[in-house]
């Protein structure tokens, strides 16, 4: 599938894994998505990335918008495989972007991959990133879906990135 948008400068840049018959105890029998967004403002931000089989999708559906060089942030609400596990493929396209994470979040990147080159920038409840046009509010949901979870609302587009909460 390609790029979607879905509020004005705001795609769904995700991709759909037809072949998951279960996803977290939920009968699938049309697959899922991986869901992550690309926000096309003054600071070029991306919401999240896809489940690592899935990254070359991801990568070109953003390439399909922009060159990914140019993306300045990059927010993960969560660090479960079928949002954070491209990470590494993503970071390498964009190095000198700033991870806005949990903290308990960036505690689990750091058990997963070297993040020792990455730049964090660890966000709570209540802080928020100005893009341009939009701005971002963090909030923090520890054991709405698991200790890390955090939601990111665009409050120009009225839009809530919930990551698995709903």
């Amino acid at each position: 599938m390609k790029a979607i948008e879905i509020k004005p400068d705001v795609f769904w840049v995700g991709a759909i894994d037809w072949a998951v018959r279960d996803f977290h105890g939920y009968v699938t029998p049309r697959g899922t998505t991986y869901n992550n967004y690309l926000i096309m403002d003054d600071q070029i931000t991306l919401i999240d990335t896809v489940k690592h089989d899935f990254a070359g999708v991801t990568i070109d559906n953003i390439k399909s918008i922009v060159d990914p060089s140019k993306i300045v942030n990059l927010i993960i609400n969560h660090i479960e495989p079928d949002h954070a596990s491209s990470i590494d493929k993503v970071m390498g396209l964009i190095p000198e972007a700033v991870i806005c994470i949990s903290e308990k979040g960036k505690k689990g990147l750091d058990r997963h991959f070297d993040t020792s080159k990455w730049k964090f920038r660890i966000v709570k409840t209540g802080d928020t990133l100005n893009t341009g046009k939009y701005n971002l509010l963090f909030l923090e949901t520890p054991m709405l879906h698991w200790p890390d979870s955090m939601m990111t609302y665009v409050k120009e587009a009225k839009l809530l990135i919930s990551q698995d909460a709903f």
